[in-house]
């Protein structure tokens, strides 16, 4: 295997997850790989994250080795992201107009790969947002 197969095996979307693609968010949060991460980073928010992710959104898309869609009520809006090859998950609540959780955290960096699809969601986040 020479350095560009294996570049592109590590970003290609593993078996497991082939059929997320086009599919609503909530398919990727109910995923067995992510779920139970889910549950824990959502702690006491876990009935606004679970209702805002059958809310309506664009369909999950795969991009620079993540997973990532978002999904809103009247209310709230959730962001959400899962890179397989690291099993590091990304999380953004908003509620009235403000984030309410953050994963990572407000403070630590966002991974670039997810800059692009965050703008889709919040153009505002791109400013107040540290980048890695």
């Amino acid at each position: 295997m020479n350095r560009r197969d294996f570049l592109l095996a590590a970003i290609a979307l593993p078996p497991e997850f082939d059929d997320l693609p086009g599919q609503p968010v909530l398919a990727l949060a109910v995923h067995p790989a992510v779920f139970p991460r889910l549950r824990v980073m959502s702690a006491g928010r876990q009935r606004v994250v679970s209702d805002t992710l059958r809310g309506r959104g664009p369909t999950l898309a795969w991009q620079q080795a993540w997973l990532h869609g978002w999904a809103g009520t009247v209310t709230a809006r959730v962001f959400l992201a899962y890179q397989p090859a690291a099993e590091q998950v990304a999380l953004m609540l908003w509620e009235e107009g403000r984030p309410s959780l953050f994963i990572p955290p407000r403070w630590a960096p966002w991974p670039e790969a997810l800059r692009e699809p965050l703008r889709g969601f919040n153009p505002e986040l791109e400013a107040q947002l540290r980048w890695a």
